[in-house]
């Protein structure tokens, strides 16, 4: 799960959080429940308490300072996971499972236990991971052939992905093709080892004047890639 202890301080959790998610449990509360969650803890980038409801109300797991279509409530199915610093553009939409084409009928009347005509689903559903600082264009479809979006990967808007998404990839389209990667072999590697997604967003704020600038200038690497290869001292 991204909610660990270790990472609950970067996010915020207002005096009624106990209280919120109390009155969570009634539906008819729900929209006034997320309205007061955002009112009191300022943003969906840092609330706590939206994170909580997400995770134990819908099977939604978002990282710290992620945001978009993620951090809406019901929106996405449960089993999809999301890493930090991930951003989502509005409309896009996740499914997990298929309708089951080989059957007499493909109707969720016959695989779909919420319609009240089975006492549990006949098909199950997959998971999605949706890796750190991954960027997802706005109206793209995501469909259950794709199981995991790679930590910095860039999903063009209006894409359909019907496979997984390598680390740090450029894809687009319908279905979703592999364009280019985002860096050469060397920084992407450098990337992950680095894992700059650990850092508070203080932390990065601190690092603000690296964090501006192109990597493709390969004059100057920033300093958390500088760690990342065990040269600190030199960059």
């Amino acid at each position: 799960m991204f909610l660990t202890i270790e990472h609950r301080h970067e996010l915020r959790f207002c005096n009624y959080t106990r209280l919120l998610k109390a009155m969570y449990r009634v539906h008819r509360l729900r929209a006034l429940v997320i309205r007061l969650v955002l009112f009191f803890e300022g943003s969906e980038l840092f609330s706590g308490t939206l994170r909580y409801l997400l995770q134990h109300h819908h099977g939604v797991c978002v990282g710290a300072y992620s945001y978009g279509a993620c951090m809406e409530p019901g929106a996405w199915p449960a089993g999809v996971t999301v890493g930090r610093y991930v951003s989502v553009g509005p409309n896009v939409q996740v499914f997990l499972r298929n309708h089951p084409m080989e059957r007499l009928s493909m109707h969720p009347f016959f695989y779909n236990s919420a319609l009240g005509f089975l006492h549990e689903d006949t098909i199950s559903s997959g998971t999605l991971e949706i890796g750190h600082d991954a960027w997802i264009g706005a109206n793209t479809i995501i469909t259950p052939g794709c199981r995991r979006i790679g930590v910095g990967a860039v999903v063009g808007a209006s894409s359909v992905v019907t496979k997984d998404v390598p680390d740090l990839a450029i894809v687009g389209g319908n279905p979703a093709r592999l364009i280019r990667y985002r860096f050469n072999e060397e920084i992407c590697h450098l990337i992950m080892e680095s894992q700059w997604w650990e850092h508070s967003v203080d932390e990065c704020v601190a690092q603000m004047p690296s964090m501006l600038r192109s990597l493709d200038d390969g004059s100057t690497l920033h300093p958390f890639l500088c760690r990342a290869k065990g040269r600190e001292t030199y960059c």
